[in-house]
């Protein structure tokens, strides 16, 4: 066995275990440990609190420009596994409400005026 032989079969080596550990990894977080955010659309009141609206296209049928919504964020571990009724408390440490404004903002929407 030459020397480039050896050297290719370590690099194989060394790409599938890290290949593994990644897979590994992922399914830590994901599975047990729960560690990743649950987010949500829940319907908002643009005279108490600033508002995201879908920002539609001309030629998009289903987006609906009149909806009026704040997101919800929490860690899944305490969002249980009921997703329509998931909720926030105001001022809560488990979740977050998020309001809309200019570092919010993503592609598709916009802040309510």
């Amino acid at each position: 066995m030459n020397k480039n032989d050896k050297q290719s079969r370590y690099f194989f080596l060394t790409i599938c275990l890290i290949f593994v550990f990644v897979i590994f990894f992922s399914y830590y977080t994901f599975f047990i440990k729960n560690d990743y955010i649950v987010s949500k659309q829940i319907s908002c009141d643009p005279a108490v609190d600033s508002c995201f609206v879908s920002d539609c296209k001309s030629n998009d049928s289903t987006c609906d420009p009149k909806t009026t919504y704040l997101k919800i964020e929490v860690p899944s571990k305490f969002a249980g596994t009921d997703y329509d009724s998931l909720s926030c408390i105001k001022d809560s440490t488990l979740c977050k409400i998020i309001t809309c404004d200019d570092s919010t903002v993503v592609s598709g929407e916009k802040c309510f005026k």
